[in-house]
């Protein structure tokens, strides 16, 4: 059995604030980096997360309802953000970066909680599944620029 249409939306719009808050939070690394290299990482990857809420905005009007303001009900990843900002004023690039793997951290989990759900229509499975491979290189990425970073 497939879950109800405003079940789908929920876990939509659960993605959206994700999505939004990493974008915001992405925005404001690119801000306060000091290596042109990470400004022009961290506003590539706020601009994909830009990209990726707009495919989750689609998906939530076609399936007949509008999206929400704002970021994620999920306070934590917009408390991991706002810890990105606090952390991006006045600290090295090493700290931004170390800030936005655990945004990242926290956008892998959220996805991985729909996809856990195994009543997920087959086509918002899919959907779900492309957008979070994308994530989750995202977050790989920034979590090996750490490392290398760490063993400098």
């Amino acid at each position: 059995m497939t879950m109800n249409n405003e079940t789908v939306l929920d876990k939509l719009q659960y993605l959206l604030g994700t999505l939004r808050d990493g974008e915001k939070g992405f925005a404001d690394a690119a801000e306060h980096a000091t290596d042109p290299k990470l400004k022009a990482l961290f506003s590539e990857r706020s601009a994909q997360r830009q990209q990726l809420a707009a495919e989750v905005e689609e998906k939530i009007a076609a399936h007949g309802d509008k999206p929400r303001e704002g970021g994620s009900v999920g306070a934590a990843l917009h408390r991991t953000w706002l810890n990105v900002r606090d952390a991006v004023t006045g600290r090295d690039d090493y700290a931004v970066v170390a800030e936005a793997e655990r945004g990242e951290d926290v956008a892998v989990e959220n996805y991985q909680d729909v996809l856990k759900e195994t009543e997920l229509p087959a086509e918002i499975r899919a959907f779900v599944e492309g957008q979070f491979s994308r994530v989750k290189a995202s977050h790989d990425e920034i979590r090996d620029l750490k490392h290398g970073m760490q063993a400098s």
